[in-house]
């Protein structure tokens, strides 16, 4: 595979020589079905060549508006074939911010998933002259409007026929000729601050992660990959998509977000890209439904963990124990792995070897967990301008608090105010139709990744915070919020915190309930509610978070610990624009959204504002 100059390059390698080999799987009437890489192919081919007849050529914008699904990769295959320009949009955007990205991004065409996505781009009152054609996935289409073909995927497939029968050299001689100097994709950052911002991703960048992850990890043939993040997002795309295609794996799609603990069992994979939101979710399920079985399960349970964390933390001190004390230990342990781990570890499908987490740090309650029951989790850390991992643990050298050490063919130093810089080919030429932007990206040929960072001795990066995302107080302290709401992740009653308190006299946080958690909670306690949401007013409930609150400030220093917080009724989502696609809380939406709640949490200030003793 080393002799692949571009992804397209290893995908026609691949239908080559893995022909009769599963390439993906997908669900079809309920059941998940194979396609090999011959027939993967094909489909490329013939989408290909649908595009090149309505216009697509080398250098045209193609959008797609989708879930992950097989067609969400066979538009991009066959645009990334044609050297044409592919551009990821974020399904769960709302009109006016896909109208944003296809004005902004000069697409020609545009694929969307159905007739709801199709719905969003109907409702732009004008649309750029550029954009000719949209192609609906799957569903009905609607007449074509004057300014607008409207075609379905079928009409694409019949369309690549009839192209490909007369003009099958030229679309060879187009595969052929895509280098690594040319321009793959242009992905829009998920805006967790500001406009977003659309970066430029050659096939250089794209092949040149490929490899060093190759260096970094262990791929065998027999792996399988569950993809269940947005492909939109560059690690899903980089790190599920493309690896896959590079190494020759079967990737299965999950039907989405919330059916993943069922497609495991489905597909039995040995790889999954998460983030650390989907590792506490089944973290805290799994606590939550734990405390619902008989009395005598639930004290098993708590003796192969207790068991589990106490060889974890004395492996080292055991080791140097006669032989007998060792083997009993072991034989407790195999007892534990049986009764216990084993049949957690089936509900992740059985054969998971590789767990990786990126977009965010992973709280430790969250990593000690899955080491016990045998799954370890390795981080990574990665931007849309790295083209996704700058950084990555291994299963065989894994320093849980870092991201691990740099990739080959990456370099990375720390600049006087802490910020981590990082050189390499990963790196992205500039943001789309944005120079200033770009230049502002950039120091001496360094990219300016915007996060705090340490590196160690042994070279393995710990991230402390983002750059703008840094709280100072009124007393000019300096304190790094996701530090504090990491702490919080993984609480079977916590959701999410916001951690706020810039140029203000201490530090208060938001928190958002989790729904099981409460409800697990009030079963305990005999509460009595109609709606779950009001179990956020009950005094119990605030005393509980308060216990919490008061345990993690034992380890802060007194400016960083927690004075006040407030409950919300609800959670933040994606949908309210509250959360990134990753998950990720958008903290300056929020807060501004909850400017009148956090506000509240400081009555004093207000009263000094009324006295004229302090303006903010």
């Amino acid at each position: 595979m080393e002799t692949s100059k571009t992804i397209v390059d290893a995908f026609w390698k691949q239908v080559r020589d893995k022909a009769d080999k599963p390439a993906i799987l997908h669900k079809v009437k309920g059941e998940y079905n194979s396609v090999i890489w011959r027939e993967h192919g094909l489909i490329v081919d013939l989408a290909m060549a649908g595009l090149a007849k309505n216009g697509i050529e080398q250098g045209s914008h193609v959008a797609i508006l989708s879930q992950p699904n097989p067609r969400w990769t066979w538009s991009d295959l066959a645009a990334l074939s044609l050297k044409a320009v592919t551009v990821p949009i974020y399904p769960t955007l709302a009109v006016p911010e896909v109208e944003y990205l296809i004005k902004h991004s000069d697409c020609r065409c545009i694929m969307v998933e159905d007739e709801a996505q199709l719905h969003k781009v109907l409702q732009i009152s004008t649309l750029p002259e550029k954009l000719k054609f949209v192609v609906l996935m799957k569903g009905e289409a609607p007449p074509s409007r004057p300014d607008l073909r409207i075609m379905t995927w079928d009409d694409l497939m019949k369309d690549g026929e009839i192209y490909q029968l007369a003009h099958k050299e030229f679309l060879e001689t187009l595969k052929n000729s895509v280098g690594p100097e040319d321009l793959a994709s242009i992905v829009y950052t998920s805006g967790t601050t500001g406009v977003p911002k659309g970066v430029m991703i050659s096939h250089g960048n794209i092949i040149s992660v490929c490899r060093a992850i190759g260096d970094r990890l262990e791929f065998k043939e027999q792996d399988l990959v569950l993809s269940f993040l947005p492909l939109s997002h560059v690690y899903e795309r980089v790190g599920g998509q493309f690896l896959c295609i590079y190494f020759g794996i079967t990737m299965a799609y999950a039907e989405a977000i919330e059916t993943v603990p069922r497609n495991m069992v489905e597909t039995h994979p040995t790889i999954i890209n998460g983030v650390p939101r989907f590792y506490e979710k089944a973290y805290q399920r799994i606590q939550f439904e734990s405390k619902k079985l008989p009395k005598p399960q639930q004290i098993l349970i708590r003796w192969a963990l207790s068991l589990g964390r106490k060889y974890q933390e004395d492996e080292k001190v055991l080791a140097a124990k006669p032989s007998l004390v060792k083997q009993l230990h072991q034989a407790e342990l195999r007892a534990a792995d049986r009764l216990v781990f084993s049949k957690i570890r089936r509900r992740f499908g059985g054969r998971l070897r590789m767990l990786v987490s990126g977009a965010a740090p992973l709280p430790k309650e969250v990593q000690d967990f899955f080491d016990t029951i045998g799954l370890t989790i390795v981080e990574g850390y990665g931007l849309t301008e790295t083209c996704a991992p700058v950084a990555c643990n291994t299963p065989n050298q894994n320093r849980p608090g870092t991201v691990g050490k740099a990739l080959m063919g990456v370099e990375v130093k720390i600049a006087a105010d802490g910020e981590l810089l990082v050189k390499g080919g990963s790196v992205f030429s500039g943001y789309y139709k944005n120079q200033e932007a770009t230049a502002e990206a950039f120091e001496d040929g360094w990219f300016k990744t915007g996060d705090i960072a340490e590196i160690d001795p042994d070279g393995f990066i710990k991230i402390k915070d983002r750059k703008k995302d840094i709280i100072i107080t009124a007393g000019g302290k300096h304190v790094a919020p996701q530090f504090i709401e990491n702490l919080f992740k993984g609480d079977p009653l916590i959701s999410h915190c916001l951690v706020y308190g810039d140029r203000r006299k201490f530090i208060t946080c938001l928190f958002t309930l989790h729904k099981d958690g409460l409800k697990a909670f009030a079963e305990k306690n005999k509460l009595t509610f109609k709606e779950i949401e009001e179990l956020t007013e009950h005094p119990l409930v605030r005393q509980e978070i308060e216990r919490t609150v008061n345990q993690k400030n034992e380890g802060l220093a007194n400016f960083e610990r927690i004075k006040r917080f407030a409950l919300l009724d609800r959670d933040f989502t994606i949908e309210d624009n509250e959360l990134t696609p990753t998950f990720k809380v958008k903290r300056k939406l929020v807060t501004e959204k909850y400017r009148q709640v956090l506000d509240a949490l400081y009555p004093e200030e207000d009263l000094e504002v009324e006295n004229g003793l302090q303006k903010r």
